[in-house]
């Protein structure tokens, strides 16, 4: 596997837990069924302001203004994404970027 899809399909999996953990699920509180167990849909937190919508967007947005030849430049995004990844993975970070909280 690539080195680039592994670090995009991480943060994206990393963003949509936060993203899980930051809004409130769809279910009602009155529901005899575990809430936790239960979260929004990933359309949904692919769209709107979300982390997972954010990194996305960020990500196709390096990705088209790179050329596919300039390896200098997709090796210095790829550790900086990396080095992303490692602090939305510390606990005290909730949202990604550009996203809130609204």
């Amino acid at each position: 596997e690539r080195g680039w899809q592994c670090l995009y399909r991480s943060i994206l999996r990393k963003a949509i837990q936060k993203d899980r953990k930051a809004l409130p699920s769809t279910l009602p509180s009155s529901s005899n069924i575990n809430a936790e167990s239960h979260h929004r849909p990933v359309c949904q937190l692919l769209s709107g302001s979300s982390s997972t919508a954010y990194a996305r967007d960020k990500f196709r947005k390096e990705a088209l203004i790179v050329r596919r030849s300039d390896f200098k430049t997709i090796e210095y995004k790829i550790r900086k994404g990396k080095k992303q990844l490692e602090i939305l993975k510390m606990p005290g970070v909730d949202l990604v970027g550009g996203a809130s909280s609204t």
